[in-house]
């Protein structure tokens, strides 16, 4: 059997005891310190992490948020331009047929009025060939008083036929 020798036993505990000590105070608090350290780096970055997303999430909420108010307002807008188009577009239209009764009814007068002007023309014109007629019927000349009141009696007398004939 192997012989035991205590004194070596005895001086490599106490080596191992020593080295266990000056690893415990040297080398294991800091590393147990640089382990705590990076879990706490790790905690507040994982921290700020979620505190990133919610700050995320809370902007895209009011992204989508202001994005729908202005759909709203744009269709509102929308709405109203087409109403004021609408409105403009009858206003227009009044305007054009008020204007274009305006211009019927000044041709209707101008119509009226040449009407007139030819009647009067043919009046005079049927006067003075009468009048020719009846010179030369009479073969004497007829005076002015006298041609003016024939033509009186004469358009008397059509008007009165006019209005028995209609």
């Amino acid at each position: 059997m192997p012989e035991i020798h205590w004194q070596l036993m005895l001086s490599q505990v106490i080596t191992f005891l020593i080295a266990l000590a000056v690893v415990w105070i040297f080398g294991w608090k800091p590393i147990i310190q640089i382990v705590r350290d990076r879990q706490d780096k790790v905690r507040k970055t994982l921290e700020d992490a979620e505190n990133t997303r919610l700050a995320i999430q809370k902007l895209e909420a009011e992204y989508h948020a202001k994005l729908e108010q202005i759909e709203q307002k744009s269709s509102e807008l929308i709405a109203l331009a087409r109403q004021d188009a609408g409105k403009v577009k009858e206003e227009l239209l009044a305007a054009a047929h008020a204007e274009a009764m305006e211009l019927q009814k000044k041709a209707h007068e101008q119509v009226e009025h040449e009407r007139r002007r030819i009647m009067n023309e043919m009046r005079s014109e049927i006067v003075s060939i009468s009048m020719a007629i009846a010179e030369k019927m009479l073969s004497k000349p007829v005076s002015g008083d006298v041609q003016e009141r024939k033509f009186q009696e004469m358009l008397e007398e059509i008007s009165k036929s006019r209005v028995q004939g209609a």
